[in-house]
């Protein structure tokens, strides 16, 4: 072997990868020209099985992406020499980014349902992502074989991809929650950053912020399809036939596509309910694949059925008012039964403006619910990814966790809405701390030091829906003190001094609380 062969060798793994990322780089480019458009009835339920592992996997490539950035960053600023390569880890950014990419093709094409603009932007987000990841690994390679030159074209190629990530993101959001899901509640200096219209500051009502009434409509002047039959729909069947989601191709947002239909024809025939497909799907068997609303959503109650099938019967008419049709008793007490135009507006702008005081308070704890992770990893989290409401376990602490670490948790006790301190050190000086936990609906005290003293603090929490005391010193007469709490649902009191005479009586107080005792 001379030395010239040593380089030229050295090489093969390079050009091998090379090679075949140009290939995935080319598949991934022409596969939209090659599938063509996707098919009218979608594509077998097979397909549909696999593409819905889509939100599940691009998770990976994100997660990924994000810590290739932060590991170079990380190196730029390092005074010491690079002992590791993030090849490993962009790899499998670019894999992982690959795999969710054909599995979001196939669930788009399984599923041609939803807003076709929005769906191929997404879609072809995804793929320019994917070809930029591909190609931003092909040249880390590159870049470790050459000690370093032209890293500065795989920073262009990694910041490029994270940009188009983030867009593509944005779009996947929109099509699952619905446009502007990530930027509603965006504060103004971010809005107009990304040239989006500035928000007005709103108040709850007049001019001195006190709430204005919604002024009760004469029912003789309500106009049926309006203050009807929109509100009906909007509940019950807006969520999947909307500007943004088109099952069947269906929109009923509006008045005059509601009455064109989808890819099933007419949705309504006026004069004909019986022959209304919106009213056939309706009138299904709940446990047919074609009854809608689908399972999972909340069905048309027989009120609402009535008013509609009367509506179509009546014209299905736009401007009809209640005064200009005529309608039996069954009509009538179908009406009966609605709730009036004025209390579902006030309804809808109560959980408008419930959804931004979440979301409020969510950013005012977020701060804290991140200082606390750092010194109880993966025990502090939100509820969800929406809620402000936070939970805290334990479970891995136990005996190491006392009422001085639960001290520290004060900044997001109010926030608290599930707490689990099972045979950890607390006592009744710690369970005074709960008081604040005005949110927290589930708690769980077992096999702690808790004695009657500590039940005081929890007589001051009235969302508490469930409390564990499994092994604790409470008695018959500490256990009384819990009748303060309306919405006590479930309470577990085996292996305590909670007799059955004791659970009797708290029993009289609390009826619809479920007590547990054990075995």
């Amino acid at each position: 072997m001379t030395e010239s062969d040593t380089p030229r060798r050295s090489l093969k793994g390079p050009v091998f990868l090379t090679l075949v990322g140009l290939i995935v780089f080319a598949a991934l480019a022409v596969l939209p020209f090659w599938a063509g458009p996707p098919p009218e009835e979608g594509l077998p339920d097979i397909a549909k099985f696999i593409g819905r592992f889509h939100p599940v996997v691009l998770h990976l490539p994100i997660g990924m992406l994000l810590l290739v950035l932060a590991l170079e960053t990380g190196r730029l600023f390092s005074k010491r020499k690079p002992g590791s390569s993030t090849q490993v880890a962009m790899f499998f950014a670019a894999a992982s980014a690959v795999v969710a990419t054909l599995l979001g093709f196939v669930l788009y094409y399984s599923m041609p349902d939803y807003d076709k603009e929005l769906a191929e932007r997404h879609l072809n987000g995804g793929i320019i992502f994917a070809c930029g990841t591909v190609a931003a690994f092909v040249v880390k390679v590159w870049v470790d074989v050459a000690e370093g030159r032209g890293s500065w074209f795989f920073w262009l190629l990694l910041v490029a991809s994270s940009g188009v990530m983030g867009f593509a993101s944005h779009d996947g959001a929109s099509l699952t929650h619905g446009k502007g899901y990530l930027t509603d509640y965006a504060p103004n200096g971010v809005r107009k950053l990304i040239g989006l219209p500035l928000k007005e500051e709103k108040k709850d009502g007049g001019a001195d912020g006190t709430k204005v009434a919604v002024a009760a409509k004469d029912p003789a002047e309500q106009v049926v399809y309006t203050d009807v039959i929109a509100p009906i729909l909007e509940q019950k069947c807006y969520s999947c036939h909307n500007a943004d989601k088109q099952k069947g191709k269906y929109r009923m947002d509006e008045y005059d596509l509601l009455v064109k239909g989808g890819k099933e024809g007419d949705g309504i025939v006026p004069g004909k309910s019986a022959d209304s497909n919106v009213i056939v799907r309706i009138d299904l068997p709940e446990d047919d694949d074609e009854h809608m609303p689908p399972e999972g959503k909340k069905d048309l109650e027989a009120h609402e059925v009535v008013l509609v099938k009367w509506w179509i019967d009546k014209g299905a008419s736009k401007d009809a008012k209640l005064a200009d049709l005529e309608a039996d008793d069954a009509v009538k007490e179908a009406l009966g039964k609605l709730v009036p135009p004025e209390e579902l507006a006030a309804r809808k702008a109560a959980a408008e403006n419930e959804k931004k005081k979440s979301a409020e308070k969510r950013e005012s704890v977020k701060a804290e619910v991140e200082r606390l992770r750092k010194e109880f990893p993966a025990a502090l989290n939100f509820e969800s990814q929406s809620s402000s409401g936070v939970t805290f376990t334990a479970v891995s602490m136990r005996k190491e966790f006392g009422d001085d670490d639960l001290a520290k948790l004060a900044p997001v006790l109010p926030a608290l809405v599930s707490l689990d301190l099972s045979s950890c050190t607390i006592t009744d000086k710690g369970a005074k701390l709960l008081e604040t936990a005005s949110e927290l609906r589930s708690l769980r005290l077992s096999e702690t030091g808790l004695t009657d003293a500590g039940l005081d603090a929890l007589t001051k929490l009235p969302k508490l829906e469930s409390l564990n005391l499994y092994g604790t010193q409470v008695t018959n007469q500490g256990i009384l003190k819990l009748a303060a709490l309306p919405n006590l649902k479930k309470l577990y009191l085996w292996q305590t001094k909670v007799d059955a005479a004791g659970v009797d009586a708290l029993k009289a107080k609390l009826p619809g609380c479920e007590i547990i005792m054990g075995l």
